[in-house]
């Protein structure tokens, strides 16, 4: 009796947080396009690592942005390629005179490090981050000056993933729809939960960013550990970017495989997490997943705890789906609903088998180990 007073709180605090991030998205989401004709001036920057294949299509999207290119500089931070990207990046250097490459020093590597260093020789004080994989959209920095514009500490943007080929694909880019829902949702409450570092943007002069500001003996999480940074800074103001001229794509992986090792490495940076909201909405989550999976164990049990099973499927079914299909309209993605319910069933067990796997197991990135200690909150 009292497992399952415990599985009805958890519930009721899951059912309570996704109904809060529905009024956030609904608050995030009525803003009108990007009309900032005069700007203020970004620095761009781009940490990458044998970027080769994507490169170009990132570098052709940047040249062609409709922001004055007078007003934003493009900074490529090279970590250490080993492939042809350093030649492709020099080439689309000599031809805009706004881009520029620098190589990170041989006694610093990784993501964090690339970015400070990016940061260092930046010329503005609003600096916007994307991802090598990434494809803004033509009106994407005049969406970032826009939002800075109104008196933003951090801006966090929308992203969407494509090609949406087979089940892998849909799946992929469904998941990473809901995240990017909640971090507008909880956005939209004054909670931000979740960033992500192929659509953000921030005002240095007020966030002052370093290296040290990303905790740089934790691997990955820059884009998380920048938005706790921001959160804790008093009168820092944190905003969503709720217009579709600033809609980034970014790309999908080949196989579910690679997508569940991307999932293990976003829950491994999670139990370094200080922040009291990502941590309640990370445990809630979990929780929330771990009773459903128990409660399908107890349905072979018990055959009436497969009613309660199916309650809260369906309960939880319907605040997601009223979640999901308002930010996948606002992505223009709103097909990937066919695929809603097959995930809807696996999820909590996508969810659990994720975390506890990134607890006990090795994971490499860019064929770096994921590693880290705990966050020192005096950075």
């Amino acid at each position: 009796m009292i497992l399952f007073g415990l599985i009805l709180i958890v519930s009721i605090a899951y059912i309570g947080l996704i109904i809060s991030f529905i009024v956030g998205l609904n608050r995030v989401l009525v803003q009108p396009s990007a009309d900032n004709e005069s700007g203020m001036p970004i620095s761009v920057i781009v940490a990458f690592k044998d970027e080769a294949v994507n490169l170009p299509t990132l570098l052709e999207a940047m040249a062609d942005q409709s922001f004055p290119k007078d007003k934003f500089e493009l900074i490529l931070v090279n970590d250490h390629s080993s492939d042809n990207s350093i030649p492709i990046a020099e080439r689309y250097c000599l031809s805009n005179i706004n881009f520029k490459l620098i190589n990170l020093p041989e006694n610093r590597t990784g993501k964090k490090a690339a970015i400070a260093y990016g940061i260092d020789s930046a010329l503005y004080p609003l600096i916007a981050l994307t991802d090598a994989d990434c494809l803004p959209p033509k009106r994407w920095l005049k969406a970032v000056s826009s939002e800075a514009s109104k008196g933003a500490s951090l801006m966090i943007g929308p992203v969407t993933m494509e090609p949406l080929n087979g089940i892998a694909g849909k799946f992929q880019a469904l998941e990473y729809a809901s995240q990017m829902a909640s971090a507008a949702g909880s956005c939209g409450i004054g909670h931000p939960v979740i960033a992500s570092s192929a659509n953000l943007a921030f005002r240095n002069d007020i966030l002052k960013v370093s290296e040290a500001t990303l905790n740089p003996r934790v691997t990955s999480g820059d884009d998380m550990f920048l938005l706790h940074h921001a959160k804790r800074l008093p009168g820092a103001k944190i905003s969503f970017m709720g217009v579709k001229d600033a809609i980034v794509k970014t790309s999908t992986l080949k196989s579910l495989s690679k997508a569940l090792d991307q999932r293990k490495r976003w829950a491994s940076k999670s139990i370094y997490y200080t922040d009291r909201d990502t941590i309640i909405t990370g445990f809630v989550v979990l929780l929330f997943s771990i009773a459903l999976i128990g409660l399908l164990i107890a349905s072979f049990i018990r055959i009436e705890n497969l009613f309660y099973l199916l309650l809260l499927i369906t309960i939880k079914s319907i605040v997601d789906f009223i979640l999901l299909r308002r930010y996948l309209s606002f992505v223009n993605a709103k097909e990937l609903i066919k695929v809603f319910l097959p995930l809807q069933l696996i999820y909590p067990m996508y969810i659990a088998y994720s975390f506890f796997v990134s607890l006990f197991t090795k994971i490499l990135w860019k064929e770096r180990l994921i590693t880290g200690v705990r966050y020192d909150k005096s950075h």
